[in-house]
């Protein structure tokens, strides 16, 4: 599944984004929690359709029907080596 969100179905709130996303005649909310730990949810579009896409494909929905994005489902970013 390839989930797209809907233009202008993007609801800030002080600590979550909801958004609704589409694949073909299927939508679905999603809930980005503690965004501001994320940083800008319309700069990262992509990645957090992709993560959603993953979550729904794996049957990955709270108990309200939901998928849920927290910034532990996000890629942490590689560090160097030390030697």
């Amino acid at each position: 599944m390839t989930l797209v969100t809907l233009p202008n179905k993007i609801l800030r709130n002080s600590h979550h984004t909801l958004l609704v996303m589409r694949d073909g005649a299927i939508c679905q909310a999603v809930c980005v929690l503690n965004d501001g730990k994320i940083g800008d949810v319309s700069s990262k579009l992509s990645l957090i359709e992709e993560i959603a896409s993953r979550k729904l494909d794996v049957g990955d929905v709270a108990f309200d029907g939901r998928v849920w994005i927290t910034p532990a489902d996000l890629p942490r970013p590689q560090h160097p080596a030390r030697h």
